[in-house]
């Protein structure tokens, strides 16, 4: 606490002030634009009294606690939840049998008919996809009594053959979604001038193969709902939204049959999000209809093991690209197939990596032909989303290892290089 006084004492962390009227106008500033303002939130933080959705309770709250999928494909036949019912302070357990008519799947925040069929429903209903697909949640007094329900909980599933290869996938061996006869759920095309007719006449060209390991967000705070139901007004409170809150507000409206006007979705102190915690999850949906169900407070908090099950993972692609170029080192063309494993299902914002690696796998270089595919694979792996600078990161690691091989190759300056071919004269950098 000492610390703590020292920095709240110290004037110079005080929040400064507009300057005067007359100085603002010979500044040509208008209130508080332009004019440094200090942060005002570090006090709270630092004594501890930042507000989570772990802090927020309510009286009569249930615990939520997920059971999930122990295979990564496979028909659900049955799941007998009786043991689990009979535990003292356990008060309901939500399977998708509980679901009137069809099991709602996700909205996508840019729809597209080809990517549709590959939607998540918010529960497994006749199969699962993927480790960690929820298959039951239970509600009881505490989350510990919760917990422990879902050991009771018996699953009955017949394994299918799992796919977690791009090109074991592509190949439609085994099928996610039968229905579609693909595992191939979107392509993206990036094309400018003639790529095939630079290649033929350049004379130097170099085939590689590149690829990036699976990843996932590990913000400090993992994912936690509060979901609260006014039968009265039939209106839907839900607490701990993380960076989209309008978009998940417009989703969750959808879904529940309300009107947007009778859903409020409330942000709260969050600790990290990285891009992976603002995506709509099977969890936001199914916590707020038990809230309506039951007419309680429900509130899930997830834990560390699962956070790595469920939430959006990343990064993962395969590429088979071509550089072709000058012997000066301009670059000519660039070509190539990239394999995206997207995992089970379609994210609402799962194409964007897809399309970004295709769209700025060129960088900062002015490359006359271009022709690039990325192919969003789906696999038996946990979905994947978006996380920090999505399919940007991975189409720069690609074009870079390129430039570096070409420039080492023709034997040139790789900084040389990469000036020769710099696109734009904001982009020059001094020698």
């Amino acid at each position: 606490m000492e610390l703590v006084d020292k920095f709240v004492n110290d004037p110079r962390n005080e929040v400064a002030s507009p300057a005067p009227a007359g100085q603002q106008a010979a500044a040509g500033a208008v209130g508080y634009v332009g004019q440094p303002v200090e942060r005002v939130e570090d006090e709270r933080f630092l004594r501890g009294q930042g507000r989570y959705i772990g802090d927020i309770k309510r009286k009569g709250q249930w615990h939520a606690a997920m059971l999930r999928s122990t295979y990564p494909h496979g028909v659900l036949r049955s799941i007998d939840t009786s043991p689990a019912l009979a535990i003292p302070g356990v008060h309901a357990v939500i399977t998708a049998a509980d679901i009137d008519g069809e099991i709602p799947t996700i909205p996508f925040r840019r729809p597209n008919p080809t990517i549709a069929p590959y939607a998540q429903p918010v529960i497994a209903r006749d199969r699962v996809r993927y480790v960690g697909e929820p298959v039951a949640m239970v509600l009881a007094d505490t989350a510990e009594i919760a917990e422990d329900a879902l050991a009771e909980i018996w699953v009955d599933i017949d394994p299918l053959p799992p796919v977690v290869d791009p090109q074991a996938s592509a190949s439609g061996e085994t099928l996610l979604f039968p229905d579609t006869g693909s595992n191939i759920a979107s392509v993206f095309t990036a094309d400018s001038g003639d790529a095939d007719a630079a290649f033929r006449r350049a004379p130097y060209v170099r085939r590689e193969r590149f690829s990036t390991q699976r990843q996932t967000a590990m913000p400090m705070e993992t994912r936690g709902l509060l979901a609260e139901w006014d039968e009265q007004q039939q209106r839907l409170s839900v607490s701990g939204a993380a960076k989209l809150p309008f978009f998940n507000r417009r989703a969750m409206a959808q879904m529940m049959g309300l009107p947007e006007t009778s859903v409020d979705y409330i942000e709260l102190d969050v600790g990290g999000g990285f891009g992976a915690r603002g995506e709509f999850y099977p969890e936001d949906f199914l916590v707020a209809f038990a809230a309506r169900k039951f007419g309680r407070p429900i509130k899930w908090i997830e834990d560390r093991r699962e956070h790595f099950l469920a939430i959006a993972h990343a990064r993962e692609m395969e590429a088979e690209l071509e550089i072709a170029c000058e012997l000066d080192g301009t670059v000519i063309g660039l070509r190539g197939t990239i394999n995206v494993n997207i995992g089970a299902y379609v994210r609402p914002n799962g194409m964007t990596p897809v399309r970004n690696v295709s769209q700025f796998l060129a960088g900062p270089y002015k490359v006359p032909n271009i022709h690039f595919e990325a192919r969003a694979i789906t696999s038996n792996k946990t979905p994947a989303g978006t996380y920090r600078g999505p399919g940007r990161y991975e189409g720069c690691f690609f074009c870079e290892r390129l430039m570096e091989m070409a420039a080492q190759d023709l034997r040139l300056d790789r900084l040389e290089m990469r000036r020769r071919n710099l696109g734009s004269p904001r982009f020059q950098c001094n020698k």
